[in-house]
């Protein structure tokens, strides 16, 4: 449940319970009613006929002279009820005209309070704050290589996000995302070597970088886009005559295809969505991006008289990209979706005069296709392609496969519901995904990397279970991933054990 139902309801109790007060004290303005006032035999009547309800001894006739008010607030109770007979109309008719002027004013004083109460809960819908915190932990030896050690397998995980509402067709939205890493073997201090060629001939390795050790690990400036600040900025709109053309502005994740196989990241930019007019439950959308992640690289030099290792580091403005993207179903039981990208911009060389574009990988096009099948009444599988069109000459290095294109199959069996304690599912997903294919991701916590050679493939198996309302249990296993390439006999094995419990607010 998000927090400003909670909060809305809270206040509201809180404003009835002033207004109470309010009636309370007007009700000693009142002049009381003589004991001996007919309106007294008329209340009884009623109660006696069952319209309203008596003083527990079927009587109005108490011990004390009642106030103008507490009649014209027990007349307005037996009016809002209704029925009864003929005579009962007549009573309750004779009673409203005694005390017309009183339920005059009862009545502005409840529209009043009503109007406070009601722009009080507008107030608290314009701001929404939701999440969920995770619990995880793992083993995983897949990013020991080349100097990486898994540490996104035992952590404390936040995602905050909030909501406010601007008008009925604006609202401003942030998250903000914290990682803990919370085992001691995640802190080791890395060190990089690099070889150089001497004078006269002869190699020498040199120590050129050292990181900064596990204290500081959870620095705001170890971890950008989570380390507790706002990782996540953007605005969406209702645009358009009929204000369906749902358009994101900022900084947010983005996935493109079922899978987000063709990208799934963080991403500066503008896209939009649309139903297409007759289009059977198909939509498009126009998207104009860039990963919100510049790219770096390092040229390390060695100065043999001054025995002096020097690092230059040069930073490079992501690619622009444009994408298109159609999805809808297919039949009653077979769903569609279909997108390209294309690199608008980009100096992959470097050189911002030699007018040559694309990705690092001289990619320019993405092609991607993905089909979701509902099998049976709670089996549905769905497959995942991804192509770039890189140069056959900058594919050599890969070391067979295919680097330029991705494949992901993934079974779910049954699937969970936060609102049904002891819903569960299961599911098994198989890929072979080339490092050139696509155009980024960090899904599923670097789960499909790094491989470091050629992309990876494997199966993954996980399951998932309700245990209490609003909290998920998931288990993920891969036993055997290893690098796409079917020429190299040292593939790089990995293997990757994850648990983890989701709390959602």
């Amino acid at each position: 449940m998000r927090m400003s139902k909670k909060v809305a309801a809270i206040l509201t109790c809180l404003t009835v319970g002033a207004v109470g007060q309010a009636y309370a004290a007007d009700a000693d303005s009142f002049t009381d009613v003589p004991k001996d006032h007919w309106s007294y035999e008329a209340l009884d009547y009623l109660a006696r006929e069952g319209i309203i309800e008596g003083m527990g001894n079927d009587t109005f006739q108490g011990g004390r002279a009642m106030s103008r008010y507490e009649m014209a607030a027990i007349v307005a109770k037996a009016m809002q009820k209704g029925g009864g007979n003929f005579g009962d109309k007549a009573v309750l008719d004779k009673l409203s005209a005694e005390y017309a002027g009183e339920l005059d004013t009862l009545k502005k004083r409840v529209d009043a309070h009503d109007k406070d109460i009601k722009d009080l809960q507008a107030k608290t819908e314009k701001f929404k704050v939701w999440g969920m915190t995770r619990v995880q932990v793992g083993n995983d030896n897949g990013l020991v290589k080349d100097g990486h050690n898994g540490d996104y397998n035992n952590r404390f995980y936040l995602d905050l996000e909030g909501s406010m509402k601007v008008n009925p067709y604006m609202t401003a939205r942030f998250t903000i995302e914290k990682n803990a890493r919370h085992r001691d073997s995640e802190y080791q201090t890395k060190t990089k070597y690099k070889t150089f060629q001497k004078k006269d001939g002869t190699y020498i390795t040199k120590e050129y970088q050292s990181t900064i050790s596990g204290e500081n690990r959870d620095d705001v400036t170890m971890d950008a886009n989570h380390n507790g600040s706002i990782s996540n900025i953007w605005v969406e709109l209702a645009l358009g005559k009929n204000h369906d053309w749902y358009t994101n502005i900022g900084r947010k994740w983005n996935g493109i295809g079922m899978q987000n196989l063709m990208l799934g990241g963080q991403v500066d930019g503008i896209a939009t969505y649309h139903p297409i007019e007759k289009g059977h439950g198909w939509w498009l959308s126009a998207q104009y991006w860039k990963p919100s992640a510049d790219w770096a690289n390092e040229n390390v030099t060695y100065d043999e008289d001054a025995d002096v290792v020097t690092v230059e580091r040069h930073t490079h403005r992501a690619p622009i990209v444009g994408t298109l993207n159609f999805w809808g179903p297919l039949g009653k039981y077979l769903e569609a979706n279909v997108a390209y990208s294309r690199i608008l911009q980009h100096q992959y060389d470097g050189n911002r005069d030699s007018g040559q574009y694309g990705y690092w990988t001289q990619a320019k096009n993405f092609y991607g296709i993905d089909l979701k099948a509902k099998v049976l009444k709670d089996l549905t599988i769905t497959g995942s392609y991804v192509k770039s069109d890189v140069p056959l000459d900058k594919q050599t290095w890969a070391d067979g496969g295919h680097p330029d294109r991705d494949w992901a199959v993934k079974i779910e069996y049954k699937g969970t519901d936060l609102n049904k304690v002891k819903s569960w599912g299961l599911y098994a997903k198989w890929v072979n995904l080339g490092c050139m294919a696509d155009l980024g991701h960090d899904d599923e916590w670097a789960t499909r990397e790094p491989s470091f050679v050629n992309g990876v493939k494997g199966w993954y198996f996980g399951m998932k279970m309700v245990p209490w309302k609003n909290c998920e249990w998931e288990t993920m296993w891969a036993p055997h991933l290893t690098e796409n390439s079917s020429q190299n006999a040292s593939a790089y094995h990995r293997h990757i054990l994850r648990s983890w419990l989701d709390f959602h607010f």
